[in-house]
């Protein structure tokens, strides 16, 4: 910024702020009775760009905690499914372990009434089983019991 009373006359310089940039990079020339209003504008100009970053900020601030909202969301559905998926298998794994205990249980009804029905038969076949069924066919022990039949008409004490 230059502020100059150099050329007095030049209504070019007296009309306000001039732009002489594309002599000067970034200048500009001023007359005194305008510094404080060109101080106003820089001012002004400063304090809408502080607005404006402080929005931006706001703004970005914003976003990076929708940003960060979205990627709890993403890591929780992520740990979600993981668990779920351990739970589902575990599941699956129960099921199955519970199916080939029911198996085992089914066998081991099946063998235990076969068992019963052997021990049926076998009581069935001791209540039918007598003296006389054990001899018949054998021909000393039918000529021992003729002979204790015998005796026990005569009324001779055989004990």
């Amino acid at each position: 910024m230059l502020v100059s009373l150099l050329e007095p006359d030049s209504e070019l310089y007296n009309t306000g702020i001039v732009d002489v940039s594309h002599r000067y990079p970034k200048m500009y020339v001023i007359r005194p009775q305008f510094l404080i209003q060109l101080i106003a504008l820089l001012r002004n100009a400063a304090m809408n760009s502080l607005e404006y970053k402080t929005e931006l900020a706001l703004v970005k601030a914003q976003n990076l905690d929708i940003t960060n909202f979205e990627q709890q969301i993403s890591d929780f559905k992520d740990a979600f499914g993981r668990n779920w998926r351990l739970a589902s298998d575990g599941f699956v794994e129960a099921i199955k372990r519970i199916d080939e205990a029911i198996k085992d249980l089914e066998k081991t009804k099946v063998a235990l009434q076969k068992s019963a029905d052997n021990l049926r038969r076998a009581n069935a076949k001791a209540d039918d089983l007598t003296i006389r069924k054990l001899t018949r066919g054998n021909s000393t022990m039918t000529a021992k019991s003729a002979e204790l039949e015998a005796a026990k008409t005569v009324g001779w004490d055989v004990n």
